[in-house]
């Protein structure tokens, strides 16, 4: 059964209306839902998928931050370290508050793989012995996910994003633990990220989990990446390790298209 996308955005429409939208960090959120979904529809063709699954993946895109907007309005910050797991909330309110239910029944969609994709959509590994149809959505997701924020770090004022003043990135040093990931070709582990620099690298790192050769062309193609590797850093230190991180990371991304 196809579903009908446009009453589906309808309803994200209605939902995201008792916020304001007005507000820059809850407009980020919306165009940001908006541009995950059509990458993962977008992902979801390459793979020849049919067009059940299609919609599906776009689905999954449309409801996965569905729990950034209350994250804002009971924390007043998109930053989970200093509030509540933005993926176990979104799951937590579609699946277990039944907030699904105003975006689609339970004969049109798997309501336990969606929760799953949604679930852990932000996770730094997936869980072992997966079913391989649920991790192929994960995976679809977590490559949108990723290749949006890219750009969502380089077209919203960082000051906005990390509640950080632009000098406190500028002079930045990296954190041991967080260069180490970086350099050795491994995502990064967020519990260490402690300074400004280390929130982007975290973000440039994201290229590490991409899944589909469809993500690394799409990469390519925006060019966010490259702006993030081109940060100007007042740092000498941060300067040098920004140089030998971007010479890592194109080398990456060139040997995956």
């Amino acid at each position: 059964m196809a579903l009908n996308r446009k009453e589906i955005k309808k309803v994200f429409e209605t939902y995201t209306s008792n916020y304001d939208i007005n507000d820059i960090k809850v407009k980020l959120k919306v165009d940001h839902t908006y541009r995950v979904a059509s990458l993962c529809d977008k992902i979801a063709k390459s793979l020849n998928m049919n067009a059940s699954d299609c919609d599906f993946a776009w689905m999954s895109g449309i409801l996965h931050d569905i729990g950034r907007f209350e994250q804002l309005r009971r924390f007043s910050t998109f930053q989970d370290k200093d509030s509540v797991n933005h993926a176990a909330l979104s799951a937590d309110l579609l699946f277990n508050e039944n907030l699904i239910c105003e975006f689609t029944d339970e004969d049109e969609i798997d309501y336990s793989c969606m929760e799953k994709v949604i679930r852990y959509h932000n996770v730094l590994a997936l869980p072992e012995n997966q079913e391989e149809r649920e991790h192929t959505f994960c995976d679809i997701l977590r490559d949108a996910d990723k290749i949006d924020i890219l750009r969502v770090n380089c077209e919203t004022p960082r000051t906005e994003i990390y509640d950080l003043s632009e000098e406190k990135f500028a002079y930045s040093s990296i954190t041991d633990a967080v260069f180490e990931d970086i350099i050795s070709g491994r995502s990064v582990d967020r519990r260490n990220s402690r300074t400004g620099i280390d929130f982007i690298l975290g973000h440039i790192a994201f290229v590490y989990g991409l899944n589909f050769e469809e993500s690394f062309r799409e990469v390519k193609r925006q060019g966010y990446l490259q702006k993030l590797l081109d940060f100007k850093s007042e740092n000498p230190d941060t300067a040098e390790k920004m140089r030998q991180i971007s010479v890592k990371i194109n080398k990456y991304l060139k040997d995956n298209i």
